[in-house]
């Protein structure tokens, strides 16, 4: 099981390469800010289709994020993409910036979701400086417990509503959960709280 998880990890990691290069989506980003990809796909924990990306710039306005969006549709063809102004809603746990969360297909279908968060410099370091830790805390060991927790937990309908991957990085890494079964009673106790 070990070596599936791994490969799939290799596989997911060189469809999200593709995407970013041979589509040219890192090309336009570049043109809009600092590209940073970030989460699973650094962290060598992809599981599912599900890529992230950070904008960091100190002058992306709402109106030049539509016209990434809009050059992103024609680069990509998403089937679906959705805005966030999170420099208003600030909603908790969420970046300060904007957002595009964009659908190449049915996402529990296994397509891909590519999340675009256009962020200043201070919150990106901010975000950034969180993946590191991570980056620098995962054995072997923990990274194989990870893999195998959130293969099985991206379809549950409780993940993104009541815990995130950042919640499988942490039970691991910070409280010892070791498989899906105490995973599962570290979130009952974390959502009971």
């Amino acid at each position: 099981m070990s070596d599936d998880l791994l490969l799939m990890n290799e596989q997911l990691h060189v469809e999200a390469t593709d995407i970013l290069d041979k589509k040219n989506l890192r090309k336009i980003l570049n043109r809009y800010g600092i590209v940073h990809v970030t989460g699973s796909y650094v962290l060598g924990l992809m599981t599912w289709r599900d890529l992230d990306v950070y904008v960091e710039s100190e002058n992306l306005t709402e109106e030049k994020f539509f016209d990434l969006g809009k050059e992103m549709v024609s680069v990509l063809q998403p089937v679906k993409m959705s805005f966030r102004n999170e420099r208003i809603a600030k909603t908790k746990g969420l970046p300060v910036g904007l957002y595009w969360g964009i659908y190449l297909g049915v996402e529990k279908k296994d397509s891909w979701k590519i999340d675009i968060w256009g962020l200043s410099s201070k919150e990106c370091k901010e975000r950034l400086k969180f993946c590191d830790h991570i980056a620098e805390r995962i054995t072997y060991e923990s990274k194989m417990k990870i893999l195998q927790i959130k293969s099985r937990c991206w379809m549950d309908p409780l993940y993104r509503k009541f815990y995130t991957s950042n919640d499988i990085y942490t039970a691991v890494l910070d409280k010892h959960v070791h498989d899906v079964e105490s995973f599962k009673l570290y979130l009952q106790d974390k959502l009971s709280v």
